[in-house]
Formats: C-alpha cells, structure tokens, sequence
C-alpha cells in the first residue's frame, strides 16, 4: 500500500508528464505560419507599422514556440500566486524583449547582413541545457524556499530568457526590421524588436495565467503542481536538446 509521500511523488511525476507530453506536442504540430503572416501584416498596414509589429508579436506569444508559453508556463506553475506569475513571465519575456531590442537597432545599422538560421540547432541545444541545469538547481541547490516548496528564481529566469531569444523565431524580428527601416529612421528601428516582445509578453501572460489558474484549481495542492513545473522544465530541456541535435542531421531547410 502506497504512502502518502509516494502517493503525492506519484502525482508530480504523472502531472509533469502530461503538461510535458502536452507542450512536446503543442510544439511539433504548429506550422511556421509566422514569417509569412507578418509580411503580410506588416505590408497591409502600412505606415501603421508599430501597430504591426505589435499585432505580430502578440501572434507569436500565443504561437507555441521553445521562447513563448510553452516554457513560461513551467516557470508559472512554480509560483505561489497571481503575482509571483506576472513576475516569472515578465522576467523571462523582458529578456527577449531586451535582445530583440538591441538586435532590431543593430539590424536597422546593418540592414540585415546577418544570417542567424544557421545558428539554430546550437541555440536549442544551448536553450535545453539551460532549462535542465535551472530545473536542477530547483531540485537539489541549495536556496531560500516558499513553505516548503522550491520556487523559480528570477535571476535564472533572465538567463534562461537570453538564450532563448536567439532561436525559434529570432529571425522575425530581422525581417521585419529589414521591412521597415526604409518607411523610417534608423534611430526608431529599436522599436520593432520592443513592440514584438511587448506583444509576446502580453499574450503568454494570459495563456500562462489561464493555464496556471486551471491546474492549480484542478489539482487544488499549489506544492505538487511547483513539483510538476520544475521535472516538466528539465524533461523540456531533454526535448530541446534533442531537437537541437535532431536539426544537425535533418535541416528544416
């Protein structure tokens, strides 16, 4: 007969498969719809280009992706309240939108001589062992805990956030930079990377908070849902890594 404690282990570690299970294959089954949809935005609207690139970042929060929710909701269900959510998807989007930032200013400079496809099984692999060597530090470092529980810590969180912001779809930002800059100045091409990470943030918060609400209402104990977040964020690390290195071999191209 199980004890309670193995009980509860039981519930974590059926609880962070699913939500892993279900994210691997959220992940695999969306078609790169993006770069065609937001030159297609882009051109439609013109000189109301800022609106544009605002929509096109609110597409790509909702568009499950290795730097959208599907990773920010790990980070979520480690939170003990509405705000503690708020704050992990803020820190992580934040340091996208920080690189995305620099990196439209730079390309607006440059006007898109870099190639950064061809870095992107590197990133995955990078991106994967960043989430394992998180979940890990959640799991056995030795640091301050929320009652009990083991919660995410924000400085990790920017990290992690760093490096994810040069896979996936990094390159959007190039293109739509490239598409903008001669509609404006140089100096404002910082603000196609700010507003395309501002609407990311603003609709992985919403899914990450829907989702956070429903397990946790449906699973009612806050401290085997953290136990889930963190295993779910190593097993989505294994997953990246191999699909980092599943891409030296298949090119998407």
């Amino acid at each position: 007969m199980q004890t309670r404690r193995q009980r509860t282990s039981t519930k974590v570690w059926l609880l962070a498969g699913i939500i892993s299970i279900a994210i691997v294959i959220a992940i695999l089954s969306m078609p790169e719809i993006l770069e065609p949809l937001a030159k297609y935005i882009v051109r439609s609207m013109g000189p109301y280009w800022l609106l544009a690139v605002l929509i096109v970042g609110v597409i790509h929060g909702l568009k499950p992706d290795e730097h959208t929710w599907p990773i920010t909701v790990s980070y979520g269900l480690m939170q003990r309240s509405i705000k503690g959510v708020i704050a992990a998807v803020s820190v992580f989007a934040g340091a996208l939108t920080l690189v995305w930032t620099l990196m439209s200013a730079l390309v607006g400079e440059l006007m898109g001589l870099l190639n950064t496809s061809i870095l992107d099984p590197y990133v995955d692999i990078i991106v994967g062992l960043t989430m394992i060597g998180v979940a890990a530090y959640l799991v056995f470092g030795k640091h301050r805990d929320h009652h009990g529980v083991r919660t995410a810590d924000y400085k990790l969180i920017w990290i992690h956030g760093l490096a994810a912001a040069f896979g996936g779809d990094f390159f959007i930002v190039l293109i739509l930079t490239i598409a903008i800059v001669p509609m404006i100045t140089t100096g404002l091409s910082f603000l196609v990377g700010f507003m395309f990470g501002f609407g990311s943030w603003v609709a992985q918060t919403i899914i990450v908070l829907a989702i956070y609400k429903g397990i946790v209402k449906s699973v009612g104990d806050w401290s085997v849902v953290a136990d889930a977040g963190r295993i779910a964020l190593g097993m989505l690390g294994l997953f990246m890594i191999g699909l980092g290195i599943y891409s030296f071999f298949i090119p998407s191209d």
